[in-house]
């Protein structure tokens, strides 16, 4: 009778009471205790242990050969390091599963595993394992495996795989991501196994595919991708494996044209070439050679031509095409001759015309992307189909305005129309989208108001940019309980940001610059705990900064992986394969290989500008991205010293404002700081020669402010700041500036209103300056000769005297007679 236990220390000590416990499971926890470790090796009617997720100690594997009926054992998952004891293992005579997937485990196998001789299944993926694997006598000894994985590790692998020459029984094979060297290939060598699934992918030094798959003719899947592996498609793989469900050949380097093989392949379900350097067509009559084909990715290439109209077959699921240079229209039978199509990437060729016939919807079509074609005119309704769950028609030439059908598509959770020429208003019909969490309409021609019943929408993403939209946002930023990105930047939205944006708490990513906002910033933006990128830039913003900016800092949003998501993927891939190998059908599907297609493409991307440059940021960078930019606006007062506090911040800009007040010292806290520009302010003061431990900084500026006294000194990263960080401010002195300390130096430009005076007013001012000065030293030098030398003095009286008297009968000579003249002869 057998028996399942996990989750408690306690039941794990008295486990030794249970004699005919058979099965145990325990996962995700730390068994290093010696009582918990004495009772589990002591379990020796136990056939099934698992302790997926678990730390263990070093006591434990040394004593596993006490459990000696043991057919089961994994410790996948478990983060344990170090090597694997060569002792307790050559008891295990009965062992059929040994996994130790995804630890630490490092060094070389023990010589002991030889004597393991039942093992079916052995799992070394995602370890530290090295040696070459034709060197030890244990692969050759392990004639009894079927499944064999050995990925991600640092094995060296020969090519010619002849240490398996006697595996009959060997079904399956992953070496992938482990080191490939050249040994003796026979190549009239036909192994004694038929693998069924083979993976050699993202191997070090593989130059060329292993000879033996000439001879294999059993494979239902065989990966190969991530190789750059050069020359043509090995279109031979198709020839010989005529059983061959999948083939996996992505990220090579294979060149010149698809070629089909020469009879129709009648298992074959998927093909992946993508993102190598194919030419060429695609060949005709694709659905003919590949009649049970479900799924075909041929993007990333350098196909051309128009799309084959008999491309597709009545099982195709899923087609990518894109980031090819395909022309022409979309072929009027995609639609119809693929029933069950569910996926369809076209974007990023040269396509243009009709999507679909004027009377035709796909049915099934869950996915469509056709962004980056030349597709114009209206946007047609039956693209809007309605079991669509992902829209993305971006970067056309779409024109007109947003048809009203679209409140047919109740599925969709993500709408891009973004970079067309669509104008009219945002129609109202958008409400009836009620499951949808991204839309993107940015970079169009809209006009009007945002409707107010878009904040009963479960909107996670709202890019609006660069539109003609305006009005005001306060029935629109309410109970958006859901809204992580909000980008209204290039608009002409007025009024003020309104205080219910407090109410926006999962908000990350606020960008409203270039639109015609005005009043202050509300106190109720600190509210949102989780913001790291704020862009209010380039509208009519006044008051002061707020100190409680200081917390929107950048909190880091990695995903929080769930060990007991993998804990069991590793033994259930084997269950999965050994119910395959019965049924002989749909494993790739099975195995998750193909799951990646089915995740919803939604990577929500933000603008923003930092370092002089506007830079866009996606993905896993915008997760560490955050910053904040209030340039070109009208605050007033002081920068708070609490700005310091943010560590985090790569990019802070406050330029062009009117602020006042001195550079906080605590800005020498930013260590992550990497853009500073405080210029065209007010700013007094020097400037803090704790910035010089900010060793990240790229960009920095003060210029045109009131700053005095030295700049810092020239190393570190301010040796790469030229005096244009510095100019405008009269009274910085020191390199790289012109002027040295101590030695005063009028500038010859001075800031008004942010421009520069004209230099000849300067001039003229100087030239008063001296005049002045020179004559008030040259009197008081004659003053002070005077007062001590009387000799001076009675010469200097006599020449006054003389001078008086000469100006006396200069002017009766000159002044007085001549108009005396003039009176006697007009009145007299």
């Amino acid at each position: 009778m057998g028996s399942s236990y996990s989750n408690s220390s306690r039941v794990i000590e008295s486990l030794k009471s249970f004699s005919s416990l058979t099965s145990l499971s325990y996962e995700d926890s730390d068994l290093t205790s010696p009582t918990i470790i004495y009772a589990l090796r002591n379990l020796s009617t136990v056939e099934h242990l698992y302790l997926e997720g678990c730390s263990l100690n070093d006591n434990f594997l040394p004593n596993i050969g006490q459990m000696t009926s043991l057919l089961v054992f994994s410790i996948a998952f478990g983060g344990n390091d170090g090597t694997l004891p060569n002792q307790g293992w050559c008891e295990l005579k009965h062992i059929q599963e040994l996994d130790f997937s995804d630890n630490n485990f490092r060094g070389t196998l023990p010589s002991c595993f030889g004597n393991l001789t039942s093992l079916r299944r052995l799992s070394f993926s995602g370890n530290y394992f090295m040696g070459n694997i034709a060197s030890h006598s244990i692969w050759r000894r392990l004639t009894s495996l079927e499944y064999l994985d050995i990925v991600d590790n640092q094995f060296d692998v020969p090519l010619s795989f002849s240490q398996f020459s006697n595996h009959t029984k060997l079904i399956y094979l992953d070496v992938s991501s482990n080191t490939i060297i050249p040994d003796t290939e026979f190549q009239n060598w036909i192994p004694n196994f038929q693998l069924e699934f083979f993976a050699i992918e993202g191997c070090k030094n593989l130059q060329k595919l292993p000879s033996f798959l000439h001879y294999q003719y059993d494979l239902r899947i065989l990966a190969i991708n991530g190789n750059q592996l050069q020359g043509n498609f090995p279109t031979w793989l198709l020839e010989n494996n005529t059983r061959l469900a999948g083939i996996y050949s992505r990220d090579n380097a294979f060149s010149g044209p698809f070629k089909l093989p020469s009879s129709c392949h009648l298992h074959l379900e998927t093909i992946d070439v993508s993102n190598n350097k194919l030419n060429g067509h695609i060949p005709d009559k694709m659905n003919s050679a590949f009649p049970k084909l479900t799924y075909l990715n041929m993007s990333l290439n350098y196909l051309e031509g128009p799309i084959p109209s008999k491309i597709s077959g009545i099982h195709l699921h899923n087609l990518d095409l894109s980031h090819n240079f395909l022309f022409g229209g979309v072929p009027s039978d995609l639609a119809i001759g693929s029933p069950v199509l569910a996926y369809l990437r076209l974007s990023h060729n040269k396509l243009k015309g009709q999507i679909f016939p004027k009377d035709v919807k796909p049915k099934m079509l869950f996915f469509l992307f056709l962004n980056g074609n030349n597709f114009e005119g209206p946007l047609p309704c039956n693209m809007f189909i309605t079991s669509l769950i992902v829209l993305d028609a971006s970067n056309n030439n779409f024109s007109g305005e947003i048809p009203r059908c679209i409140r047919d598509n109740t599925r969709l959770l993500q709408l891009d129309l973004s970079k067309n020429h669509l104008d009219g208003s945002i129609p109202v019909e958008i409400s009836n989208l009620k499951l949808i969490q991204v839309l993107d309409i940015s970079e169009n021609r809209l006009s009007g108001f945002i409707p107010s019943c878009v904040n009963s929408l479960p909107l996670e993403h709202i890019h609006l940019q660069k539109n003609q939209l305006g009005g005001e946002l306060e029935h629109v930023l309410f109970n958006f309980s859901s809204l992580i990105t909000l980008d209204l930047g290039y608009n002409n939205f007025t009024g003020s940001i309104p205080h219910t944006i407090g109410s926006l708490n999962t908000l990350n990513y606020l960008l409203l610059s270039n639109n015609q906002f005005e009043g202050e910033i509300p106190t109720q933006i600190c509210m949102l705990n989780k913001l790291s990128i704020v862009d209010l830039s380039f509208n009519k913003l006044y008051g002061s900064l707020l100190p409680c900016l200081s917390y929107l800092t950048q909190a880091k949003k990695d995903a929080e992986i769930s060990k007991t998501n993998y804990a069991t993927t590793s033994r259930r891939s084997w269950i999965i394969f050994l119910a395959w190998m019965r049924l002989k059908r749909h494993y790739h599907d099975s195995h998750g290989i193909l799951s990646d297609i089915f995740l919803m493409d939604v990577e929500t991307q933000v603008q923003f500008s930092t370092k002089r440059n506007s830079y866009t940021y996606k993905g896993s960078i915008l997760k560490y991205m955050s910053g904040i930019d209030l340039s070109s606006n009208r605050l007033t007062g002081e920068i708070p010293v609490e700005l310091g506090k943010m560590s985090n911040i790569p990019a802070l800009n406050l330029s062009h404002n009117h602020l006042i007040g001195r550079i906080p010292n605590t800005f020498s806290n930013l260590q992550k700081i990497e853009s500073l520009d405080l210029s065209y302010n007010n700013l007094n003061g020097s400037i803090p020669v704790g910035l010089l431990e900010l060793n990240s900084l790229a960009v920095f500026s003060v210029a045109y402010n009131n700053l005095s006294g030295a700049v810092p000194d020239f190393k570190a990263q301010f040796g790469t700041f030229n005096k244009s960080s510095y100019e405008g401010n009269p009274f910085l002195c020191s390199y790289p500036l012109d002027n040295t300390c101590g030695i005063p130096k009028l500038s010859n430009t001075s800031k008004i209103n942010g421009g520069e005076e004209s230099s000849d007013l300067e001039d003229i001012q100087c030239f008063y300056i001296g005049l002045v000065v020179s004559y008030g030293a040259i009197l008081l030098g004659l003053a002070a000769a005077l007062c001590f030398n009387s000799y001076w003095r009675k010469a200097w009286f006599r020449m006054i005297e003389a001078l008086m008297f000469y100006c006396y009968y200069f002017l009766l000579d000159n002044v007085v007679t001549p108009i005396k003249s003039i009176w006697y002869r007009n009145v007299g």
